[in-house]
Formats: C-alpha cells, sequence, structure tokens
C-alpha cells in the first residue's frame, strides 16, 4: 500500500513540475483472436476453436509529457471490457474432402475479458493537429484468469479541439495469452489477442 501511494505521489509532482497535460481517456473497439491452432492440419483429435471477440470498450486516464513539442509521450492508464464467443470441435475430413466440424464434442460457451493495462507510446506529429505513435502496452488481464500480456501498440491521432483529441490505434499480443485461458470448457486452445480501438481524449489540465 506504501508503495502506491508512493507512486501516486511521484506521479502527482511531476504533472505539477515538468510540462504535462492530462485527462480522462474512453474507446470502444473490435477485438481478434489469433489462433495458434490453426496451424495444425487436420485430420486429427485435437480441438478446434472458433472465436468471436464482440465490440469492446476502454475507460482510463492518460498522462502526455511535452504536449507542446514535436515529440511527446503518452501514459495511458485503462482497463478494458470485452466479451468473447467461442466455438469448440473436433475436426474431421467429410466425403467431398472438405474439413468440417465433428457433431459430436461440440460445444459453444462465452466469457468476459478485462485486460488492465499501462501503455506507454512514443509520438510524433506530422501537421499541426495529427500524429503518429508508437509503443508497448504491459497488460494484465484480471478475467477470466490473471494473465499477463506484452503487445505493441501503434496509433495515430488528431486533436479536434482545445478539449478534444480522436485517434485509432491497432494493439497485437506478443504472447500467447489463450493457452492460460483453458480452464473448464476451453481446455486445449492457444493464441494471441490484439484490437483496433477508436478512442476520445478529454484533457483537464493543459500547460
Amino acid at each position: 500500500m506504501k508503495r502506491h501511494l508512493l507512486f501516486l505521489l511521484l506521479l502527482v509532482s511531476i504533472s505539477v513540475s515538468a510540462q504535462v497535460e492530462h485527462g480522462l481517456l474512453v474507446g470502444g473497439g473490435v477485438g481478434f483472436a489469433l489462433r495458434d491452432d490453426q496451424q495444425i492440419m487436420p485430420p486429427s483429435d485435437d480441438l478446434k476453436y472458433n472465436h468471436n471477440l464482440k465490440v469492446n470498450g476502454m475507460i482510463g486516464y492518460r498522462f502526455r509529457f511535452l504536449p507542446e513539442r514535436m515529440f511527446f509521450y503518452d501514459l495511458d492508464v485503462t482497463v478494458g471490457f470485452q466479451n468473447m464467443n467461442s466455438h469448440k470441435y473436433s475436426p474431421f475430413l467429410a466425403a467431398d474432402g472438405d474439413y468440417v466440424g465433428h457433431s459430436d464434442g461440440e460445444k459453444d460457451f462465452s466469457e468476459f475479458i478485462m485486460p488492465v493495462s499501462v501503455a506507454a507510446s512514443w509520438n510524433i506529429r506530422f501537421s499541426k493537429n495529427c500524429y503518429f505513435g508508437l509503443g508497448v502496452a504491459p497488460t494484465l488481464y484480471a478475467r477470466p484468469q490473471a494473465v499477463f500480456d506484452l503487445p505493441v501498440l501503434a496509433k495515430l491521432g488528431c486533436r479536434a479541439g482545445r478539449h478534444c483529441e480522436l485517434s485509432l490505434s491497432y494493439q497485437y499480443g506478443c504472447l500467447n495469452t489463450l493457452k492460460h485461458f483453458n480452464d473448464g470448457p476451453a481446455y486445449g486452445r492457444t493464441g494471441r489477442l490484439s484490437d483496433f480501438m477508436f478512442s476520445v481524449y478529454i484533457p483537464f489540465t493543459i500547460k
């Protein structure tokens, strides 16, 4: 608890003494499950999965360092909300030569996914109001199981006004996250998570 308090005090002191802008960050988008198990060619007894990640949401807070300069830095602390539907099946070779799902043992289930992320990005302006950025977003998935991931991200943003900024970002998970979401009916799957996100940044403090 003391360490968390010291970290919070450090952020506050930095925002007071340095050139920092900060504010609310909200967003929505769509996710993708990049499945490693698609590389296993049937016929096989291995289980297969089809994943459908529905529209996801995000809320958080952004600290922007050196906001008036050509090169600036963002630190985003966010919590995400996402639902993933999965269809599990065993592949077999049909009479026409196509691989299809086996009717025996098929199962559909859904999971609520909640990533908690601290994303750091380096950004460069290519016009007065628009910029491009690259970064990393260390993420802890609090649900369905506690799993760590280290996504990389790219984003494109544009200032729409003094107190509004719009951006589009893509985030690619570098670690095999799905293999840790394997309790219960999900046993046997592998893969990475990625998403496209449209976000709105509302700065409260501008220096």
